[in-house]
C-alpha cells in the first residue's frame, strides 16, 4: 500500500512532532517546504479515509494482492512520475546495462 496524504490527525501535534526552532540554513530546502506544507496541510488533504479504508478491505479480501497499491490521486501522479523516471533511465542505459553479462550467458 502506497497512500498519498489523507484527512486525518496525522499532521496534528498529537500525532506529529516537530522542532521548536527550524534551522535557517534549511530555508528554501524541501525538508523546509515540507515543515511549511504540513503547518497550513491539516485537515485539507485530498485523501478520505474511509473511502481508503474500504479499498483496503476490497483489495485484501480478493483472491490476488497487487505488489503496489497507490491510493490516492496524489499518490498516483507521484507513481508516475517515478516510473517515467525509471523508464528513461532504463532506456538512457539499456545497452550499456545489458552488456556487462557474462560472455557465456545466454
Amino acid at each position: 500500500m502506497e497512500p498519498g496524504v489523507f484527512r486525518s490527525d496525522f499532521l496534528d501535534a498529537s500525532s506529529l512532532s516537530t522542532a521548536a526552532q527550524r534551522i535557517g540554513a534549511y530555508e528554501g530546502t524541501p525538508a523546509h517546504a515540507t515543515l511549511e506544507w504540513s503547518d497550513t496541510a491539516n485537515h485539507t488533504q485530498l485523501g478520505d479515509p474511509v473511502k481508503g479504508a474500504a479499498l483496503i478491505y476490497e483489495v485484501t479480501g480478493g483472491d490476488k494482492l497487487p505488489g503496489h497499491l497507490a491510493l490516492g490521486r496524489d499518490a498516483i501522479e507521484r507513481q508516475l512520475v517515478k516510473i517515467g523516471s525509471i523508464q528513461d533511465d532504463l532506456a538512457a542505459w539499456r545497452d550499456r546495462s545489458a552488456a556487462t553479462a557474462c560472455d557465456d550467458a545466454a
